[in-house]
């Protein structure tokens, strides 16, 4: 028992650290995107630390299981290193004995990512969107000013000449970047509107035109009775999504499926069973999900014996390999689920990812157990034997 909680405990530190290491890059790529509501809220403390809060769930659903799997690996690499393996199975006690401490704690490790994908990481996406329209909400209300120049979001330049009540009168609409290919807009009146549901700021405008070049040394005009402008940062990169991803397509009231619980998912995936197009991609992202959950078990199994040491075999070339299993595990799943939204394959085929990881991981702890070098060692003094002895 002694054995078992000492060989756990080797693994826990290291994979808290990756996970600290992890989560801090991913956490710096949310700031950077989240650094224009910040700028509007006044760089408040309170924002910051509910954007953190909010991030952190759908971050750790990607870092702790990438951490488990370094934690595990540099575990038993550094019990192994010092030959304590070697006693251990001199004593009797086998290698496989170690699989018991690894899955113990992969599946505790499982259990927490269980709960930050099911439940804290929608939870969590939603809280944060909410946040951010919040201090939309906050910026169009606070400065959106009168007779100066409105850098919106650093996105739109927006200049008013009058306002009466809630109403503006005199405006000039342009990207902030005046490139001509976006032409302008200009209107006699207009009034912000809200919409809660979508998370959208609307300027209803009343009366312009649109200024839209068509040519090096030429435009057109467009006269407009009634136009409503987005307000809304635009999101970027989302024609490569599908149209579940694209908050501005979803109709009103109805979350993203990366914002549900696994209760919401799937009860639309039972609604959505008379429409394919919805139907496979509900099902893609509950079977993402479970996937992401077993990956924690998967990678345990694959770190252990990538992680015992030979001194015959660098520790460079582990770590190599290691990270080149990992990139085809991730492009096995993205592929994989691919094809699944677009109905070319069945659920069951996003667990292929699995099943590489976990065959990878057994073949190594063959070779180990075998004491050979390499397999194709292996078959040579294999075949060498059933030539001396056919029989």
């Amino acid at each position: 028992m002694l054995l078992f909680f000492y060989i756990a405990k080797e693994m826990v530190f290291p994979m808290l650290l990756s996970i600290g290491v992890i989560a801090s890059i991913l956490l710096m790529n949310q700031i950077f995107e989240f650094i224009p509501f910040l700028q509007a809220s006044g760089v408040e403390l309170k924002a910051i630390t509910q954007m953190i809060l909010f991030s952190m769930p759908p971050i750790l659903m990607i870092a702790i299981p990438i951490s488990l799997m370094i934690g595990i690996y540099a575990g038993i690499n550094r019990i192994s290193s010092d030959y304590e393996l070697v006693v251990m199975r001199a004593s009797g006690v086998s290698l496989s004995y170690a699989f018991r401490p690894v899955l113990f704690v992969a599946l505790i490790v499982a259990g927490v990512v269980m709960i930050q994908t099911f439940y804290l990481g929608p939870i969590g996406i939603t809280r944060l969107e909410e946040l951010k329209f919040a201090i939309l909400k906050k910026q169009t209300k606070i400065n959106l000013a009168v007779n100066r120049i409105n850098n919106f979001f650093g996105k739109q330049l927006i200049y008013i000449f009058d306002k009466e009540g809630e109403n503006y009168k005199g405006i000039f609409i342009a990207n902030w970047d005046l490139a001509e290919r976006d032409g302008v807009i200009e209107a006699e009146s207009g009034i912000i509107g809200l919409e809660e549901e979508r998370h959208r700021i609307v300027f209803h405008l009343k009366n312009g035109k649109l200024h839209y070049p068509t040519g090096k040394s030429s435009y057109r005009i467009i006269d407009f009775e009634q136009l409503d402008y987005d307000l809304t940062p635009p999101r970027t990169k989302q024609e490569n999504l599908p149209q579940r991803f694209r908050r501005d397509e979803t109709p009103e009231k109805e979350k993203l499926d990366t914002e549900m619980t696994i209760d919401e998912l799937i009860r639309k995936i039972g609604q959505s069973a008379g429409s394919p197009e919805k139907y496979y991609e509900y099902v893609d992202e509950f079977h993402g999900r479970i996937v992401t959950i077993l990956s924690c078990v998967c990678f345990a199994i694959f770190a252990l014996p990538m992680g015992i040491y030979n001194p015959r075999s660098p520790k460079t070339g582990n770590i190599i390999y290691m990270i080149a299993v990992l990139v085809i595990y991730f492009l096995i799943f993205a592929q994989t689920r691919t094809m699944l939204v677009q109905g070319k394959l069945p659920p069951a085929a996003l667990y292929s990812s699995l099943l590489f990881v976990i065959f990878t991981g057994l073949l190594e702890y063959l070779k180990i157990n075998l004491n050979i070098d390499s397999w194709r060692d292996y078959f040579k003094i294999w075949l060498n034997q059933r030539k001396t002895n056919p029989n």
